[in-house]
C-alpha cells in the first residue's frame, strides 16, 4: 500500500504540459497582426477590383466616343489642331457639319458642331469665329466624358492633306487616357489612327 501511494505521489508531482501565459499572449498578438494584414490585403484587392471594373466601363464608353470621332474624321478636311494638340477642328463632308473636339483642362472630352449645308470655303466657313457667332445650342460644348467623376486626357496628332508638289492624303491619330480622378494612379490608354478620305483634297486634285 505504501508503494502504491508513493507512485501516486510521484505522478501527481509532474507538471502538466500546456501553454504558459506569456506564450498565449504572444500567440494572440501574432494572430491579431496576421488578421489585420490579411484584412488589409483583401480590402485593397476588392478596392482595386472595383476600380478596375469602373475604369473598364469608362474605357468602353470612351472607345465609343472615339469611334464616333473616327467615323466623322474619315470623310473630313482637318482645318486646325491647337498648339497644345488638345483641340481639333474639321469639316465633315458626309454630315455637312463643322466639328470641334477638345480635351478640356478639367478632364472632360467635349464636342460642339455647326451645320453648314452650303459650304463656300472650308477654311473660312469652318473658322473658330463661326462658333463664336453661332446662336444654335449645337454650337455649345457638350461633355463626352464616359461617366461622372472620371478624368479624361488626350491629344490629337494630325497630318493634313496637301495639294503641293508632293500630294498626300492626311491622317489623324487620337490618344486618350481614362482614370477615376486627376490624382488616380490606375488608368487605361486607348488610341486610334484614321486615314482621311479628304473630299476637299480629292476635288482639287487633278
Amino acid at each position: 500500500m505504501d508503494g502504491s501511494m508513493k507512485g501516486k505521489r510521484k505522478q501527481s508531482g509532474r507538471k502538466a504540459a500546456g501553454f504558459t501565459l506569456i506564450e498565449l499572449i504572444v500567440s494572440i498578438g501574432v494572430f491579431a497582426v496576421m488578421s489585420v494584414s490579411l484584412a488589409a490585403a483583401f480590402t485593397s484587392g476588392f478596392s482595386t477590383f472595383g476600380n478596375s471594373r469602373e475604369i473598364q466601363h469608362d474605357v468602353e464608353a470612351a472607345q465609343y466616343s472615339m469611334n464616333m470621332l473616327a467615323k466623322y474624321l474619315r470623310t473630313s478636311t482637318v482645318i486646325e489642331v491647337s498648339a497644345a494638340k488638345d483641340e481639333i477642328r474639321f469639316y465633315d463632308y458626309s454630315a455637312k457639319r463643322c466639328f470641334e473636339y477638345r480635351f478640356d483642362s478639367g478632364g472632360t472630352f467635349q464636342v460642339r458642331w455647326k451645320d453648314i449645308a452650303l459650304l463656300t470655303d472650308v477654311t473660312t466657313d469652318c473658322s473658330s469665329s463661326t462658333f463664336g457667332s453661332c446662336g444654335d445650342p449645337s454650337c455649345s460644348w457638350k461633355n463626352l466624358t464616359p461617366t461622372v467623376g472620371s478624368y479624361v486626357t488626350g491629344q490629337f496628332y494630325a497630318t493634313t492633306s496637301t495639294n503641293g508638289a508632293t500630294k498626300s492624303v492626311g491622317r489623324v491619330t487620337v490618344t486618350m487616357s481614362v482614370k477615376k480622378s486627376s490624382t488616380a494612379k490606375l488608368k487605361s490608354d486607348i488610341q486610334t489612327t484614321v486615314s482621311l478620305r479628304d473630299y476637299d483634297y480629292v476635288a482639287k486634285t487633278p
